[in-house]
């Protein structure tokens, strides 16, 4: 077996996973006209994936809240009624069957970088205008927008521009916390190994979090402090919900990289409290929407295995850091035997091929990605994933054979309720609270 540390098996909280290959979280546009539900192209899709081995597979950015879900980006898949857990128990069902575990990314909302069909303001920390900065796009967009100029035409709502926000109300931050907390419950009831919490690249936890778009002046604003509060009472109230039975991670930008943004130092003081208040894993990624060189790089983003160490230094030793973009898994294996990071997630390499885990373990060749960014720029214009160089992403559904799996032993699953004592042991957040303003 080739890059034995890439494959060695890893525990996160009480989970061993097979490897350190992640799959990353990706938009796929599959449910389109689907109104957020599993359909056939999305099990199929993750099973490909999974079979070709995986170790843990996260999930596209689920909406956790029926606000949330009125404001998409593009088309995704949606939890926050018990009518959508039977579709994503057979999506887990189904990657569990490859022997691969299986993590929701679920999200609270797209905030400023919201859409919706009838213009209204997407609720956001401030009412601060999202705008890609076109400079700080991959080459590849670069030349779509010189071969496309109305997209940056303000006129029109596109990838470029969204709708003008409006100031979210104490009273419906509280009620969002709450509605996403009980979502991540239905997410154990259909059989998830746990939830990712989705606060990098712009996104609503990610803007509270930036100086750049939270300019409020409540408890919610203002300092590092008042500007984490936001995420720490998302994970708190989740951590509650779901006491240690389950694993909750983050994902997290190591840098904004805009000039008025938030930068690695203050993400660094994040992920030390979130370190000492249980947080399981950390998923590092890069940049925003309006910062979309760094969060699509051109080439492998080796200098986030630096910002990865930086956080590792920062962590109990027992809590994993997850770096993306690796694409070649002899350096993916020497990062992980440096200790600059303990897992590496994939994503547009996934998309390429799916079977990357388990070529690269035999030593055998598999298909490039080409980052010519072709799958980014069809699911920002509301279009389902495809590849240049894979035919078959999106279609993997009419190779029936290869991802159905033999229907397992019906075992009821019920919803873990933390017992009192064991909701007691959950870390505090006095480092948190002991913070100066």
């Amino acid at each position: 077996m080739k890059y034995e540390a890439l494959f060695s098996p890893i525990t996160i909280g009480d989970l061993e996973i097979k490897n350190r290959v992640v799959m990353a979280p990706m938009n796929t546009v599959l449910s389109q006209n689907n109104l957020g539900y599993v359909n056939e192209e999305i099990l199929a899709y993750y099973a490909a994936r999974a079979r070709g081995g995986t170790g843990l597979i996260i999930t596209e950015c689920v909406l956790g809240t029926e606000l949330a879900s009125r404001f998409p980006y593009t088309s995704n898949l949606h939890l926050f009624n018990a009518t959508h857990v039977p579709g994503l128990e057979e999506l887990s069902e189904t990657i569990h069957s490859f022997g691969s575990k299986v993590f929701m990314q679920l999200s609270i909302g797209f905030g400023r970088q919201g859409h919706s069909a009838h213009h209204e303001a997407p609720p956001a920390p401030s009412a601060i205008p999202y705008q890609t900065d076109p400079t700080l796009m991959p080459k590849s967009f670069q030349e779509f927008l010189s071969a496309n100029p109305v997209i940056l035409d303000p006129r029109f709502k596109t990838m470029a521009y969204a709708d003008m926000p409006r100031e979210m109300t104490k009273q419906e931050i509280a009620h969002e916390i709450e509605e996403y907390a009980n979502s991540c419950v239905l997410a154990l009831l259909a059989g998830f190994d746990g939830i990712e919490i989705h606060a990098p690249h712009g996104y609503l936890e990610h803007q509270f979090l930036s100086p750049r778009a939270n300019k409020r002046t409540d408890e919610y604003g203002g300092s590092l402090k008042n500007r984490m509060r936001f995420l720490m009472e998302v994970y708190e109230a989740v951590r509650k919900k779901v006491g240690r039975a389950k694993v909750i991670g983050i994902r997290l930008s190591g840098d904004e990289h805009m000039p008025d943004g938030i930068h690695h130092d203050e993400l660094k003081q994040i992920v030390k409290i979130l370190g000492q208040t249980g947080i399981d894993y950390v998923h590092l990624s890069d940049g925003s929407y309006e910062a979309l060189s760094y969060f699509f790089p051109d080439e492998d983003n080796l200098h986030l295995l630096e910002e990865a160490q930086s956080f590792k230094s920062v962590l109990p030793a027992h809590v994993p850091v997850i770096s993306v973009s690796i694409h070649n898994p002899a350096t993916a294996d020497q990062a992980i035997r440096d200790g600059k990071a303990d897992m590496i997630s994939l994503g547009r390499q996934l998309l390429a091929d799916p079977e990357w885990a388990n070529k690269a373990r035999e030593g055998k060749k598999y298909v490039k990605c080409l980052r010519c960014n072709d799958c980014l720029m069809r699911t920002a214009a509301g279009l389902a994933v495809r590849c240049r160089v894979n035919r078959n992403l999106g279609r993997e559904k009419y190779e029936t054979a290869n991802w159905r799996p033999e229907r397992p032993k019906f075992v009821p699953v019920i919803p873990p309720i933390p017992p009192a004592e064991q909701i007691g042991s959950i870390p505090s957040l006095e480092a948190y609270y002991a913070m100066e303003d």
